[in-house]
């Protein structure tokens, strides 16, 4: 029978080598699994073999799915996650997540910050405890503090205490949704109607195949281009702008409408449950892109897709 908990729990660890990691995360695991709840594991391929080993027979009542799959792309997870509770809603749900951090770019990192701080948010109210270990004897500082202010809570030697370093994450998901211009060395297309949609995704497609993208990568772009530029459209204000260029390790297509609306940061975070209701184009767009940037400032609302330009190792 599942906990009577009814609210979601998001702590980190810091671990340093496999036995720590082993301990700790495998203690939370079990615990879980103790108390009837089930359990999945979202982790590097490493840390699933040294779970499997620690757990031992317990390790059949888990699910295990490797990071390139589950954070491919990172906001994936939510899907995962959602699809794995919706298997059995009335039992709770233990959950291992961590993805190899380093290899990510500077966009990815940024929208892994606003990934982990709207944790906090959109699983408020679901039944399930979340785990997210850090690597502390491998990964820099940047990215150790981003687990140092999304968590509320801190497990250390099997037991949690509250984190004082955590943020408000209304307050990081503000601060994450800044606006960047785009380069005076962009290709720009004015979009001043719904036709112009086509001309837009004609251009995305031949300059991705320039950027040397693979055309299976090229058209997911091309689609979230599709969905966010009709939205810009349909909602915002002229002038409609597609940009186009090159960003470090990404290739970004930056849609810019002039309207000022307010921004739910959490839009577009969740699957909808109609592709008509609000927010589905970004939803979309988050499960076709490598990172996306939401802002808005005094020239309007600001959409940036990113793509990586090379693969990850």
């Amino acid at each position: 029978m599942g906990s009577m908990i009814t609210t979601a729990t998001h702590a980190t660890v810091f671990y340093d080598g496999a036995r720590q990691y082993a301990d700790e995360a495998g203690g939370f695991l079990r615990e879980g699994l103790e108390q009837g709840h089930r359990g999945l594991v979202m982790a590097p391929a490493p840390r699933i073999d040294q779970l499997r080993s620690a757990l031992g027979r317990d390790a059949d009542e888990v699910r295990f799915v490797e990071d390139t799959v589950a954070y491919a792309p990172q906001w994936n997870i939510y899907r995962t996650l959602l699809d794995f509770a919706a298997d059995a809603p009335e039992v709770r749900s233990c959950v291992v997540a961590e993805q190899q951090l380093r290899h990510r770019t500077p966009a990815e990192v940024h929208d892994y910050r606003r990934l982990e701080a709207a944790i906090n948010l959109v699983f408020a109210d679901h039944d399930v405890d979340v785990l997210c270990p850090y690597d502390a004897g491998s990964l820099p500082a940047h990215l150790l503090e981003i687990a140092l202010h999304s968590h509320e809570s801190l497990r250390t030697d099997g037991l949690s205490s509250r984190n004082t370093g955590y943020g408000d994450p209304t307050g990081m998901l503000a601060g994450l949704a800044t606006v960047t211009a785009a380069p005076a060395r962009a290709t720009t297309l004015v979009c001043a109607s719904p036709a112009d949609v086509s001309s837009a995704r004609r251009l995305v497609h031949s300059l991705g195949e320039e950027a040397g993208l693979a055309v299976d990568v090229v058209d997911d772009v091309a689609l979230a281009v599709t969905e966010v530029l009709t939205n810009a459209l349909l909602h915002g204000e002229p002038p409609t702008l597609l940009h186009v260029y090159d960003e470090g390790d990404t290739w970004v297509c930056h849609v810019h409408d002039g309207g000022h609306l307010p921004i739910d940061p959490l839009t577009g975070l969740l699957p909808p449950e109609e592709p008509s209701d609000h927010g589905y184009g970004l939803w979309l767009a988050r499960q076709l892109c490598t990172a996306v940037d939401v802002g808005a400032d005094a020239s309007g609302t600001h959409v940036r897709l990113h793509t990586r330009t090379h693969a990850r190792t």
